[in-house]
């Protein structure tokens, strides 16, 4: 927020609410308007008691209106504030705590020779320009335990970058029991893009040692969205990914995209829900970790009529570095202490026997796939 000029000894009455992103002195950045919303002090109606804070979002457009809230004062805090409409309804929320913890995300995500591209994310929430939704809504799904340290860089910098999609593209991210503080981080840190309706929170205690495919297939059971989109903990999406996501099969008739360009991105996986949920999912069949994403990829290419692409050399393409002994880290021990190329190897050669025999189909001896979850942050999907 911005003080309006009114003199040096007269109180401020007024004050101008500017985008995410344009500057502190209002100068507008690539034609932004000089303020999207007004603060003002108005009398009670009663004529006694504290003056009203009130909200006024001005309208951006041909023939749109400005509409007005008012500051819940019983439910607002120094960083996260409330405001009601005139039937005394949460109608915005604003919440500091995702935008700080997106900048200290993209300071390390820049450490590491990766591109954050944080700037160019709020540049486009600054702009105030609402795109034409796709004819596809867009689910990406994330499984994970115990991977604080990659999500709290990663998870901040996909939803400001997802955040002028929100209204078709979702991020559903799925906690196996973590221990890290990892819902902690989910349900605080990132409340403010639960409360707008772009991120749900999943919990669940029915996996108690990592396996990926049956983590992976309970994400992906989360959503209700058309293009289905696998997200590791440490994958970075960039700016306007789900855009796409959503024109690599709307436009191009492409059915499964992999998303893959070096290490940690093979498992970035888009298909449509439909073909995923035919083939079952991941095979849960196996160890839990190695080629599940491989084998899954082949299986939606073996489909009929099959449109496959791989996009590579793009910021839609990059995921923090991860070392191979924390990705078994979490699985069970009764494995006998496996490393994950022992698994991935194991995994290929039994995966690729099924397929040389026709058995896209998977998990059929089972009634469902993945396992029961609650939905702890955001409205349920499923």
């Amino acid at each position: 927020t911005v003080p309006l000029c009114r003199g040096i000894c007269e109180p401020v009455m007024e004050l101008d609410v500017c985008p995410v992103g344009s500057d502190g002195d209002r100068t507008p950045r690539d034609g932004v308007p000089r303020a999207c919303g007004r603060l003002s002090l108005e009398e009670p109606e009663s004529g006694e008691g504290p003056r009203e804070v009130v909200l006024e979002v001005l309208g951006v457009g041909r023939g749109r209106r400005s509409r007005w809230f008012w500051l819940d004062r019983q439910h607002s805090r120094r960083r996260r504030v409330f405001w009601v409409d005139h039937r005394g309804n949460v109608a915005d929320c604003w919440d500091r705590e995702l935008l700080r913890t997106a900048r200290k995300a993209a300071v390390w995500v820049e450490e590491q020779a990766l591109l954050a591209a944080l700037e160019q994310g709020l540049s486009r929430l600054s702009s105030c320009d609402e795109l034409q939704p796709p004819r596809l809504t867009v689910g990406m799904c994330v499984a994970t335990k115990n991977r604080l340290w990659q999500l709290r860089r990663a998870l901040p910098l996909n939803l400001i970058h997802g955040w002028p999609h929100r209204d078709w593209a979702k991020i559903h991210v799925v906690d196996f029991g973590s221990t890290d503080g990892t819902l902690d981080f989910l349900l605080q840190r990132c409340r403010a893009a639960i409360d707008c309706g772009l991120l749900h929170v999943y919990s669940t205690q029915e996996l108690p040692h990592w396996h990926a495919s049956i983590a992976k297939n309970t994400a992906h059971l989360c959503s209700k969205e058309e293009i289905l989109v696998n997200l590791d903990s440490d994958n970075l999406t960039g700016p306007d990914f789900p855009v796409d996501v959503a024109r690599q099969f709307a436009e191009f008739g492409y059915t499964v995209v992999q998303y893959e360009d070096g290490e940690g991105t093979c498992g970035r996986i888009a298909c449509h829900a439909r073909d995923f949920h035919f083939l079952r999912g991941y095979d849960e069949d196996c160890y839990p970790m190695g080629a599940q994403d491989v084998d899954l990829v082949q299986r939606l290419r073996l489909l009929p009529n099959a449109q496959f692409r791989k996009v590579r050399g793009s910021m839609f393409s990059q995921a923090i570095h991860n070392a191979q002994e924390l990705k078994v880290s979490c699985c069970d021990p009764g494995y006998g202490g496996l490393r994950w190329g022992r698994m991935d190897t194991l995994n290929r050669h039994v995966f690729g026997l099924r397929r040389d025999k026709g058995q896209l189909l998977r998990n059929m001896d089972r009634k469902e796939i993945g396992v029961f979850v609650e939905c702890v942050g955001g409205l349920p999907s499923y």
